[in-house]
């Protein structure tokens, strides 16, 4: 049986095309990511640790796996975003390739240029993530779209991409406003950035306070990451940011304890 010489030199052009390059790298990247964050929080949920067991934020709730609902719920959203995950990628590919470029084939950029435009993309993403998240809060939008992710009061990793899919537009046009409005930008650097992010996110929404690891420790005031989060899907309000807690404080939503939950 032989197979027409065209449809395989069309496979393999396809397989070495930059769609599908820029795909592999990027989904490789946030599977990678995402999975080792949330599949070590799922080995603890389910095996009690006491040494890392001190370390969850809300230790006076049973934890997730007594929560058969809530488990359920996690699974079905977690298999729906892997899917749309497949879907969207090539899409990203084709807006950095609209409004710029994204480059596939030359050598990583200086480090002073890749350091420099994370730089931009984390202070861009904090900056729309918070607006755009305050906005989410106000009554309408919070009960119809934003609701959805706050059924998560006791957050884990995997809920950090679980919501409505109009917020996560909201969260996917924070993410990638900057790199795309940069015009020209290295697939080394979109890798990295996007392991920070989803570091970051998965983190935050941990439902632990580890030591080293995490922004808190170091940066209490400035990155309190899963502590201000955590408090945030307790209340329904407050810590508005994801990164920095900088327009929390200018707006005065910074909380991190329930003795200054005084104001509305």
């Amino acid at each position: 049986m032989t197979i027409n010489s065209s449809v395989l030199s069309s496979s393999t052009s396809f397989f070495q095309s930059d769609p599908w390059l820029f795909s592999v790298y990027v989904l490789t990247t946030y599977e990678i990511v995402f999975w080792l964050c949330n599949s070590f929080l799922i080995f603890i949920e389910l095996v009690d640790i006491p040494w890392i067991d001190q370390y969850r934020i809300q230790k006076q709730k049973k934890k997730l796996r007594f929560q058969p609902e809530i488990v359920r719920l996690m699974i079905k959203e977690t298999v729906i975003n892997q899917i749309s995950s497949l879907v969207l990628i090539p899409i990203l590919y084709y807006t950095f390739e609209y409004f710029g470029h994204v480059d596939l084939h030359s050598s990583r950029p200086a480090w002073s240029t890749v350091l420099y435009q994370i730089a931009l993309f984390i202070l861009s993403e904090d900056t729309i993530f918070f607006w755009t998240h305050y906005l989410f809060h106000t009554p309408w939008l919070y009960k119809n779209i934003h609701k959805k992710h706050h059924v998560y009061k006791q957050p884990t990793g995997v809920t950090a991409v679980l919501s409505d899919p109009i917020e996560a537009i909201q969260t996917e046009f924070a993410m990638w406003f900057m790199p795309v409005f940069l015009k020209e930008t290295h697939i080394f650097t979109i890798c990295l950035w996007v392991a920070i992010r989803v570091y970051q996110t998965v983190a935050a929404h941990s439902g632990y306070n580890f030591p080293y690891i995490m922004t808190q420790y170091w940066l209490p005031e400035l990155m309190p990451g899963a502590i201000a989060h955590d408090f945030h899907h307790q209340h329904g309000k407050w810590n508005y940011g994801s990164f920095f807690s900088l327009w929390d404080q200018l707006m005065g939503t910074h909380r991190l304890s329930a003795s200054k939950t005084t104001v509305n």
